[in-house]
């Protein structure tokens, strides 16, 4: 929103005082102090001037409230709010905790969150945390939770909220019982408790209280969120619709908005991507317009969800460089108003594409998205356990190497072993006891299994990384990644998309599966000296459906004509096993086709040699017919 360009004549115009900015805010209509805005807010070099627009005690404060809630746009918004920052100590403990607030929202708005905490420390040397006064105690604690609530801390937000609601009840204080009640719904929803949303969500506010525009804006915003986590997108629908009514009337550009990027997630879940865009474009205008950081960053996350709801791939890799570069540049740790599904699918992609990989991963451990249903098949992601085992077997715990202490893990780590080698899942304790025990019987196999999983769980740190139940043994794959499992949902999405060839006409996704594979698979899984009997199933598993990978790549790569991929994929084959005939075939006919005679001859040679010394055969027909065409064209 532009700053209105209308100069108050003498006669109209009357000095405005804090109580006309907190009747504004309580109202939640801000539109009604443009009669005191010029085209130029007093420059803050000569504040004096100012005096004739404000009777406020502190002027600063009194301009920075005007600008920041009506006029964001304004060129000396930062000015003032530094004026106002500065003048912190001389106000009266209620002015200064209500102006605190208000500078916490402007530097989380304009790129520079951290400062909160700077904002904080120095209430704390002044001495307001130990006032008793219940309604200057109610907001120091409101403003320790706004903080916790903008670095994602939300067991310390919800514990502050809690004792914050105790002691507004106990007084009868109502006036901030809508930011209470946001605070304590986001709270539960960020730590997946649903229910004790919808619980907090349901309980109803005091009679009496006045929610002005803005407060009935932030209740709808979460109804917003409590019918997304839900599932219910036609009641996130009319929560959007009235949030928006409600910040549109208020005159708020900044929280409007915010409120725009809120709507677009609700009409993208509803498949009205025409609303979305719109509302995408007011957002982007309003963030241009002011400079805000967290909404241009919200924006391209917005941007980058639409592309990705859509499949437009290759815009999404551009929105999400924008979004997190600008997040990690700024040091914001969480984001109003967006969900954490959402959040973490942006975050999966990012570390799929490699974009600002430190901050996502640390992003990922501070809000606790692994611990819901994970993507097997990102390494990059912060995993608690990770483990190779495919042409060795390493763990590494908090992405350290496992310390195995002095004494040898043997048998704890074989245990492992023998878990992943049967599948990972619900695997029953006889079949492991029989596999590393085979001479213990009834209670001494028991004995020797119980022993064995307490020093595995103490060696993976976490707890929560092996479940037992009912005497069934699995790796929590929300701690847990191991490469194997990795390596086979990849394939899988190659073979998907290699069966919707139409969908990746120019083969960009499957080329970057396809590395992603080559990446993981480094030989046999558990390595060549690791020779159990109940490991060969899964290894050749793993390795047929490696090298049967590698030939439809190939092959695809051979219809696109792009026939350098092709070498390089027979060539990576070969390297897992050069006994497969059809690998060497393959990488004759495309040496052939690029006209490299002498190269396509020199893998004959190879074939026929490995063939003859290790399985004692000749090539087979099709080879040797291959071959003496080369010969003859020569």
């Amino acid at each position: 929103m532009r700053t209105r360009e209308c100069t108050p004549s003498k006669e109209s115009a009357r000095q405005i005082g804090s109580k006309d900015i907190e009747n504004a805010l309580t109202l939640g209509e801000w539109a009604v102090l443009d009669s005191w805005l010029t085209k130029v807010v007093p420059a803050p070099v000569d504040p004096q001037g100012a005096t004739d627009l404000c009777c406020s005690d502190n002027l600063a404060a009194c301009l920075f409230n005007i600008l920041f809630f009506r006029t964001p746009d304004h060129p000396q918004l930062g000015t003032w709010a530094e004026r106002a920052r500065e003048a912190l100590g001389s106000l009266s403990h209620a002015s200064k905790l209500t102006l605190a607030r208000r500078l916490m929202y402007h530097d989380t708005y304009f790129g520079r969150p951290a400062r909160n905490a700077l904002l904080i420390s120095a209430l704390r040397l002044q001495g307001v945390h130990r006032l008793r006064t219940p309604s200057l105690q109610l907001q120091w604690e409101l403003l320790l939770a706004l903080h916790k609530d903008s670095i994602g801390e939300y067991a310390d937000c919800l514990d502050i909220v809690l004792k914050a609601k105790e002691l507004a009840n106990r007084h009868g204080i109502q006036q901030w019982s809508v930011m209470l009640r946001s605070l304590e719904v986001t709270s539960y929803l960020e730590l997946n408790d649903l229910s004790a949303a919808c619980r907090a969500w349901e309980t109803p506010l005091p009679e009496k209280l006045h929610h002005g525009l803005l407060g009935t804006a932030r209740l709808h915003q979460l109804g917003v969120r409590v019918a997304l986590a839900k599932g219910n997108s036609a009641m996130a629908l009319e929560h959007v619709e009235a949030a928006l009514h409600a910040t549109a009337q208020a005159g708020t550009p900044l929280f409007h908005a915010l409120t725009c990027i809120t709507a677009t997630e609700v009409y993208l879940e509803r498949n009205d991507h025409e609303t979305a865009e719109t509302l995408l474009v007011e957002a982007e205008r309003i963030a241009r317009t002011t400079g805000s950081a967290k909404l241009a960053c919200l924006g391209s996350f917005a941007r980058a969800w639409r592309a990705l709801k859509l499949n437009a791939l290759d815009q999404l890799d551009e929105h999400l460089r924008n979004g997190f570069g600008l997040a990690a540049r700024h040091g914001y740790q969480n984001f109003s108003w967006w969900s954490p599904h959402v959040m973490k699918m942006l975050c999966v992609k990012a570390l799929e594409n490699g974009i600002e990989v430190d901050y996502v991963q640390e992003l990922v451990t501070m809000r606790g998205l692994g611990h819901r249903s994970t993507p097997v098949n990102i390494e990059a992601w912060p995993w608690a356990v990770k483990i190779y085992s495919l042409g060795r077997f390493t763990i590494l715990v908090n992405n350290q190497p496992a310390s195995v202490g002095r004494k040898a893990q043997h048998k704890p780590i074989e245990l492992l072993k023998a878990i992943i080698s049967q599948g990972g899942r619900d695997v029953s304790e006889e079949s492991v006891t029989s596999a590393l025990w085979p001479d213990a019987e009834g209670d001494a196999a028991r004995q020797a299994f119980d022993t064995t999983l307490h020093r595995l769980r103490k060696l993976l740190v976490h707890q929560q990384a092996i479940h037992l139940h009912d005497r069934r043994i699995s790796l929590n794959p929300n701690y847990c990644w191991v490469d194997a499992w990795a390596l086979e949902r990849l394939i899988s999405e190659a073979d998907t998309t290699l069966a919707n060839a139409a969908s990746d006409e120019n083969g960009t996704a499957l080329a970057n599966l396809s590395d992603r594979i080559h990446a993981l698979y480094h030989g046999r899984f558990l390595g060549k000296e690791f020779n159990a009997a109940w490991a060969i199933s899964l290894r050749e598993r793993l390795r047929s459906r490696y090298l049967r990978h590698i030939l439809n790549i190939g092959t695809r790569w051979q219809l696109l004509g792009n026939w350098d991929r092709a070498i390089e994929a027979y060539r990576k084959g070969l390297e897992v096993d050069d006994l497969a005939e059809q690998l060497y075939l393959n990488l004759m006919r495309c040496h052939q086709h690029l006209g490299q005679r002498s190269e396509a001859l020199s893998v004959y040679r190879r074939c026929r040699f490995v063939l003859s010394v290790v399985l004692g055969i000749a090539p087979s027909s099709e080879t040797e017919s291959l071959h003496q065409r080369l010969r003859i064209d020569a």
